[in-house]
């Protein structure tokens, strides 16, 4: 463990259907596990405007910026605690991968109210229990809709102008897999009845990023081609034999962005199939390495807290596992909460690590971190 590793300088077309064969060659290279060698991306003809662009002229991503990714949640998040982690490691921006909890429309309320620029995304277990949106009472989907607003990217593209970087949404409610999941919401929020609106939805958000910004797709799944072993960073596992659980609309959009347009896309960020792999098969890959330098990131390290020890405290004293909290003493149990960062230079992914931060009543600190990426020196 590094406890410094962490410390930062910071500084102001036509539409096949989607999950059709890609290319080999792009096919091979967004499953490869080891970096590419380092190639300019194609030029992006033209220049876009958009109200909400950057006033200043410089390269796309000018700067450090630093990207705190929060997985899966499934119910583990408490606003004091994870602010309190997330202040600790000096993000710029913070994205959600989504599955907040089976419709917690109080939690996704509470990520809303974080004090930080952030970006998220619903996932399947968002829409659980809701296959259609209610023509008589406000269902749980649209009130996680309306809490997170504009900060909810699906098909949409969010700016930030001042670290001069997009995030662009892919479909919400991802199950994975070649079927869209919860047809009759997509369909009904967004216009989306099959996989090639969908990858169209996607590239033309990306498409209005401005100019001068770098694009960071947000999705709860990650794209198809990026292997099908059972520890592939979106492989079954649930199953034998593996297979390919990615989304092809999402394979599909970014394949034609940097295709046609050239679109930078240093990093894609997603979640949904999990670090752990069922029935205790061993941990899953949770990055991978495309064309045009492009990263797949996979944030999903579930369960993302842990409670420390508690045989500190006197067996008959209990310990709220919602609140973290000892009863009677009014004591924080410290707790370990699951972050990935990752930091950019000038628009390139320089480092991933998978950290864990104590959060108690008396601390906050670095408590352990994995490096996932580290670009090679001669680059940086």
């Amino acid at each position: 463990m590094v406890r410094h590793a962490l410390l930062r300088s910071r500084s102001p077309p036509s539409w096949p259907a989607a999950g059709s064969a890609a290319p080999a060659a792009a096919v091979a290279a967004r499953a490869s596990t080891s970096p590419p060698p380092l190639s300019p991306p194609p030029r992006r003809p033209g220049r876009r405007s958009m109200a909400s662009a950057g006033a200043g002229s410089g390269g796309r991503g000018r700067g450090r910026v630093r990207i705190a990714v929060v997985g899966d949640v499934h119910n583990d998040w408490t606003l004091d605690e994870d602010s309190k982690a997330l202040h600790s490691l000096q993000p710029d921006l913070v994205l959600f991968t989504g599955d907040y909890g089976n419709e917690n429309v109080q939690l996704v309320k509470s990520i809303s109210d974080l004090q930080l620029p952030k970006a998220a995304i619903l996932g399947n277990h968002d829409c659980w229990h809701t296959h259609q949106f209610s023509e008589k009472k406000v269902d749980r989907v649209r009130l996680q809709l309306e809490s997170l607003g504009e900060q909810h990217v699906g098909y949409k593209c969010l700016d930030f102008p001042t670290i001069k970087l997009s995030v662009v949404g892919g479909r919400p409610f991802s199950c994975g897999g070649n079927r869209i999941f919860r047809p009759k919401l997509l369909s009904k929020c967004y216009g989306v009845n099959d996989m090639a609106e969908s990858a169209k939805k996607i590239y033309d958000a990306a498409a209005n990023a401005p100019e001068e910004h770098a694009i960071i797709l947000l999705a709860h799944n990650g794209p198809t081609g990026l292997g099908s072993r059972m520890d592939d960073i979106c492989g079954r596992d649930w199953v034998a034999g593996g297979g390919d659980h990615g989304d092809p609309d999402l394979e599909q959009a970014i394949s034609d962005l940097q295709r046609e347009i050239g679109v930078s896309i240093p990093l894609v960020v997603f979640g949904h199939m999990h670090k752990s792999l069922a029935y205790g098969r061993g941990l899953r890959k949770m990055i991978a390495f495309g064309a045009n330098q492009t990263i797949y990131l996979n944030g999903a390290v579930v369960p993302r807290v842990k409670y420390a020890q508690q045989s500190m405290y006197s067996s008959t004293v209990s310990t709220s596992e919602q609140t973290g909290v000892v009863e009677g003493l009014g004591l924080m149990v410290p707790t370990s909460r699951a972050f990935t960062i990752v930091d950019l230079f000038d628009g390139k992914v320089e480092k991933i690590s998978e950290v864990w931060v104590t959060v108690g009543d008396a601390r906050t600190e670095l408590e352990d971190e994995l490096v996932l990426y580290k670009q090679p020196r001669e680059h940086i």
